[in-house]
């Protein structure tokens, strides 16, 4: 069966991922197209739309789609950068009219840092694999023939052979939370775990 690609995959997802704080994502994706040499995966435009940057219970981050070459550590251009760091250098493309794209461009981290990206082959963003490239020093990466939302959708349902992440908090667990960037910020800001609801232990206290 193939996988369902665009809104139809984030659609897929709904039921496992659920929140009170999806206000979306304003993207220039004609700018995105231009600064990276590709358009993206239609499902990844209609997880912005819906849902937008944020955590996944605590234990996920979907970044910011921000353009190549952008000094964010935090954002897919700093997160495509340790990626590639690691990535094998008989693999790194070393010609051709888009080398902003290739070999893989960053769309999450999780918890354990492992940097969650699509393998940039072929002209058909809605083919990339997607590829979690996992930090722990051995240049390590195991791909899946899935688009964006619907690998998150296997992840929560522990439809995959095996946890593709360091930490398994969100394999097959169910139904997960999503907090948009900007309420996660704004609850943390006013003493409120995000997670819990509850007051957070740590609010007011400084580290030196």
């Amino acid at each position: 069966m193939n996988s369902p690609v665009g809104s139809a995959a984030v659609q897929a997802l709904t039921s496992l991922l659920v929140s009170d704080y999806a206000v979306g994502e304003q993207v220039d994706w004609s700018a995105m197209a231009r600064s990276w040499g590709t358009d993206f995966p239609t499902d990844y435009v209609a997880f912005m739309s819906a849902y937008g940057v944020g955590g996944i219970s605590d234990a996920f981050e979907v970044i910011h789609p921000d353009e190549f070459g952008v000094r964010d550590s935090g954002g897919m251009a700093g997160e495509t950068a340790n990626a590639r760091a690691v990535w094998p250098a008989e693999f790194m493309p070393t010609e051709g009219p888009s080398p902003a794209k290739s070999p893989v461009i960053a769309w999450g981290v999780t918890v354990g840092s492992d940097v969650v990206c699509w393998l940039t082959r072929g002209e058909n963003p809605d083919q990339w694999p997607v590829v979690v490239v996992s930090r722990d020093g051995f240049s390590r990466w195991t791909s899946y023939e899935c688009g964006m939302a619907e690998f998150l959708r296997r992840v929560f349902s522990g439809e995959l052979e095996a946890c593709p992440f360091s930490d398994a908090t969100l394999w097959g667990t169910g139904v997960q939370k999503f907090v948009h960037w900007k309420e996660e910020l704004r609850l943390l800001e006013s003493g409120v775990d995000p997670w819990t609801g509850e007051p957070d232990p740590l609010a007011g206290i400084g580290f030196d």
